[in-house]
């Protein structure tokens, strides 16, 4: 990735509308900023500096909306076609057309390497979405959850919610992030008996607590996992103890989870209630699952007890 200048992060910063100037500034040369739109990161060629302003490419932002994209070669015009924005954008102008309306960008769209360039302020604000800036990370998050999910994640049944929640946009403000060393076969999902607004997802050797609000999942505890056996804190149901954390975890010692285990070698998620009594002992009952529930990721299953 380009390295970005103090002024460009500062600006990225004025878009989060997050965190003063003067501390991005300070944070500058120690690590380049990111872009996550809707939990994609972008890659180094869709990020751009140019006039000490960051801009992404237009294709960045096609999950904030599902956007398609229609070129005029002629009139040198883009037309930007959302769920509920209709965007047209005029090579080197300013001015815009949003749902109709005129609106002003800070700078003109712009052709780079055949892609078209944009100001990152602007697509925050012409897709009515969310800005979070992590200083200690330099990442910005850009998020808006579709209209499925949000929908989805107010369901009464308690499976879809349960789906939504894990599809949902993720923030971050911890201090760090730990990766997955290895892939897994297997991704375990954590939710208390009876509710969908939190959950716990353990990833290989990475143990993550998400919290949930105004439909985006925020990432409030992270642990990196050792190979000593022991537990992790009050996650009766790790078996291994911790060699790094960030964040803070709430105490889940006397609490009963929904358990759920998906298995994309064999297209099933295995699916328990437990308790830390029972936790090691119980057997999982496996359902499998139908190629659209696995394409929306939707691997939560109901469990009849529950």
């Amino acid at each position: 990735m380009k390295k970005i200048s103090r002024i460009s992060i500062a600006l990225l910063c004025a878009a989060a509308l997050i965190v003063p100037n003067h501390n991005i500034s300070s944070a500058a040369s120690k690590q380049e900023p990111h872009v996550i739109i809707n939990n994609t990161s972008l890659s180094s060629e869709d990020i751009l500096l140019k006039n000490n302003q960051v801009f992404i490419t237009l294709t960045g932002a096609k999950t904030l909306d599902d956007l398609t994209f229609k070129w005029n070669n002629k009139t040198k015009q883009v037309t930007v076609q959302g769920k509920e924005t209709h965007l047209i954008l005029t090579i080197n102008k300013t001015t815009a057309q949003k749902n109709s309306k005129p609106v002003k960008l800070s700078s003109a769209p712009f052709i780079y390497k055949g892609k078209t360039m944009i100001p990152l302020r602007f697509v925050t604000e012409a897709m009515s979405s969310s800005v979070t800036w992590n200083q200690s990370t330099q990442t910005a998050f850009i998020t808006k959850a579709s209209s499925k999910l949000t929908k989805d994640y107010k369901s009464d049944e308690l499976h879809t919610a349960r789906n939504a929640a894990i599809n949902l946009p993720k923030v971050s403000q911890l201090p760090k992030e730990f990766e997955p060393t290895l892939d897994t076969l297997s991704l375990q999902y954590y939710f208390p008996e009876r509710e969908s607004g939190q959950f716990i997802e353990v990833n290989n050797n990475v143990v993550s607590y998400y919290k949930i609000s105004n439909h985006i999942a925020y990432l409030k505890w992270q642990g990196l996992l050792g190979d000593k056996p022991g537990t992790a804190n009050d996650l009766y149901f790790i078996n291994r103890m911790l060699t790094d954390e960030a964040g803070t975890l709430p105490s889940f010692k006397d609490t009963t989870f929904a358990s759920f285990r998906w298995m994309p070698h064999i297209g099933a998620t295995g699916y328990s209630l437990i308790n830390n009594q029972n936790w090691n002992k119980v057997t999982y009952k496996d359902q499998e699952l139908e190629q659209n529930q696995m394409k929306e990721n939707y691997i939560i299953v109901d469990i009849p007890e529950e």
